[in-house]
């Protein structure tokens, strides 16, 4: 049993379910090997606040740049850990801190602001820069993507993937079980999202996730709409749903749903487009086309049975194995 403690430090958790998910499956592989594990959260009003109102003013600036990494570095070091995760690419402001201290840091690039908030060219590359120079001083550089490892390569930021990864819920009896109903575990947010779950809820059965601004204009005797805390307390419902239904049209290098239908051998329908889609053929998930839902259900055991063999690849606590090999060598 190892004694050393280790920090995850996110400004962002419950108003992203993804992070969220992320940061848990992290905490877990540490618990699993042994790790004392702390989870500290930044004010996620304030930080909202800024990326939505003020960030491609104030989020190209040094000087906040130093602040925010001097506000982040006083709530590290008052836990005295030995090591800190610090999740999303901001947080890269407070490694040149931290590691003065002597505490190892590792730097969670989750996403590129600047992409998801769609700043301009030239504040975008101020933010690039700023990224870079303050990245350079953490000790290990992840990332849960591939694609996005190969565009933060372009931006000369030399980081490692460590993919989301997922626990297994149910086997693969279990799973050839169920009936035909369709999971939508994302975010309403997109107005084609609404026309194609609208559209296949003439078909199916769909089980949705009851978030996002659209949400609230579904009401189908076909749809049964969900909330939960958290991805995993929804699981008991969602593991009923026997495919997974994926439409994201933004800029995402991945999804954490991929992992959560992995999890309960749900084989994918989807549309969209982004890198998402490639991150997907990289890991080996098949995303087939929405008129493939009643051929799946048909020949579901084919669907069902290569998912398996993806599912050993990415369960914990193996899947993140660079991030645990760095921090035993610390």
């Amino acid at each position: 049993m190892r004694n050393d403690k280790v920090l995850l430090f996110t400004p962002v958790y419950s108003s992203s379910p993804g992070t969220q998910a992320r940061v848990n499956l992290i905490k877990r592989s540490l618990n699993m090997m042994g790790y004392s594990t702390r989870l500290i959260i930044g004010d996620e009003g304030i930080l909202k606040k800024l990326y939505s109102t003020f960030g491609e003013i104030l989020l190209t600036r040094k000087n906040v740049w130093d602040l925010i990494g001097k506000i982040i570095t006083k709530k590290v070091l008052s836990s005295k850990p030995d090591s800190v995760i610090l999740f999303t690419d901001i947080c890269a402001s407070a490694a040149p801190y931290i590691s003065r201290e002597g505490v190892k840091v590792v730097l969670s690039i989750e996403d590129l602001t600047p992409e998801y908030r769609g700043y301009s060219t030239e504040k975008s590359q101020v933010f690039f820069k700023l990224l870079k120079d303050y990245a350079m001083e953490a000790d290990l550089i992840i990332t849960p993507s591939f694609m996005l490892e190969r565009r933060l390569k372009d931006l000369d930021i030399k980081a490692c993937t460590v993919p989301i990864g997922l626990e297994p819920i149910l086997n693969i009896q279990e799973a050839l079980g169920r009936e035909l109903l369709l999971l939508h575990a994302g975010q309403v947010n997109d107005k084609r999202k609404l026309a194609i779950i609208t559209s296949l809820a003439e078909k199916y059965r769909i089980l949705l996730h009851d978030v996002g601004t659209f949400s609230k204009q579904i009401r189908h005797p076909n749809v049964r709409k969900y909330r939960a805390v958290s991805p995993e307390d929804a699981i008991k419902l969602c593991k009923r749903a026997s495919i997974g239904l994926v439409i994201e049209y933004r800029r995402a290098y991945t999804l954490t749903r991929l992992y959560y239908h992995l999890a309960m051998l749900q084989p994918i329908v989807g549309s969209g487009a982004g890198p998402w889609l490639n991150e997907a053929k990289i890991l080996g998930i098949r995303i087939n086309s929405l008129k493939y839902v009643q051929n799946i259900h048909e020949n579901y055991d084919h669907f069902v049975a290569p998912l398996v063999k993806i599912v050993e690849k990415l369960t914990l606590p193996d899947v993140h194995r660079p991030l645990l090999d760095f921090l035993q060598r610390v």
